[in-house]
């Protein structure tokens, strides 16, 4: 069976192979796992979520303290200048990308991750003019990313 579901977001395709799944962000977004409020996303889960926000941004990324992964999972982001890649059991850090533009990939390896495997990841545009540290940042969306998704959304937006 083939399950595809569109949003002004993205899509998800799942069907016998896996999940895949692409996003276009161009604000301030908390994004979560496929299943974060199960616990388990899916085996063979191939997702890129390409971050466009305003040119005057720089792009805050806040990792939830809660991440895991299975010992073939891999989360990584990129852009222009850098590419920072975390596989197995190691957690993403909240991290600082000088730019407005990157583009965040997960993937799940064939086997059934173990339960409680879920991960979120806060999109931050924080202002060029503006100093903020990544913990000021990361800490101001902690309690709204530490809650979860509304339901089954993927991404939802910072209040």
């Amino acid at each position: 069976a083939v399950v595809s579901t569109q949003s002004t977001g993205g899509w998800d395709h799942c069907d016998s192979n896996g999940l895949a799944c692409c996003y276009y962000i161009n604000g301030t977004v908390i994004i979560f796992s496929h299943g974060y409020n199960n616990g388990s996303y899916n085996p063979n889960t191939h997702c890129e979520y390409v971050i466009d926000l305003d040119p005057e941004c720089d792009i805050v990324v806040c990792a939830s303290m809660d991440f895991s992964m299975n010992g073939n999972d891999m989360v990584s982001i990129q852009t222009m200048d850098m590419n920072i890649k975390w596989t197995g059991n190691k957690k993403p850090f909240n991290s600082r990308v000088h730019g407005h533009k990157a583009s965040i990939r997960f993937t799940s390896g064939p086997d059934a991750p173990p339960e409680g495997s879920k991960w979120s990841m806060g999109i931050v545009c924080v202002p060029k003019t503006e100093y903020k540290s990544v913990c000021e940042v990361c800490d101001e969306i902690a309690e709204q990313q530490g809650n979860g998704p509304d339901g089954d959304n993927i991404l939802q937006p910072i209040n």
